[in-house]
């Protein structure tokens, strides 16, 4: 072997372990729930829930629901926040920091604005391009229960269309919380 040779079998040895570490955690929320958090880029998406594409309504790609569920207010936050905690139902969804203080939601009932709270979350796509989303929610009381909003936008400027993604971004979040619970979901 030439020096090239060697220093190439090194580098083999080396980035190999690397490269099947990035695959695995790249892999490791679908493989653990089988489920597929990303739209992809084939458009229409086969992906399940991305029907729903959004080119650009808010100057950025995005979607809103309201999501009708039968439980309070704490609830309603409790279900969201414990399903997201650990990467949600396909493993890329992460906490952000509230206003308040608090990782997921912020409680806003001591304010007495109607809300009772707010929170958000971000999702990275599985995909080659690893693009991030934000989504956030309110939830308020109802008679019957609680009412989540929840908004999703893509976080990289100039996403004219998402392919489904923000509105499979929120129907996630809501399945993984409230799908043994029922929800009725509004557009």
């Amino acid at each position: 072997f030439g020096s090239r040779s060697r220093c190439h079998i090194v580098l083999s040895l080396v980035t190999l372990p690397i490269l099947a570490m990035r695959c695995v955690a790249a892999c490791v929320g679908m493989a653990a729930s089988g489920i597929v958090g990303s739209c992809g880029g084939q458009s229409p998406s086969p992906v399940p829930d991305c029907a729903n594409v959004d080119l650009g309504s808010c100057g950025n790609a995005c979607c809103k629901l309201s999501i009708e569920v039968p439980m309070s207010t704490s609830a309603a936050m409790h279900a969201l926040n414990s399903s997201l905690a650990n990467g949600g139902p396909d493993g890329y969804y992460t906490l952000q920091p509230t206003a308040e203080g608090t990782l997921g939601f912020g409680d806003l009932r001591p304010f007495k604005t109607g809300f009772d709270f707010i929170g958000q979350v971000h999702h990275m796509t599985s995909g080659p391009k690893h693009y991030v989303d934000t989504i956030d929610f309110t939830i308020v009381p109802t008679k019957s229960g609680s009412i989540v909003n929840a908004f999703s936008i893509s976080q990289i400027g100039g996403a004219l269309g998402d392919n489904g993604q923000n509105y499979k971004n929120i129907k996630m979040a809501i399945e993984g919380a409230f799908k043994s619970n029922g929800y009725k979901l509004s557009h």
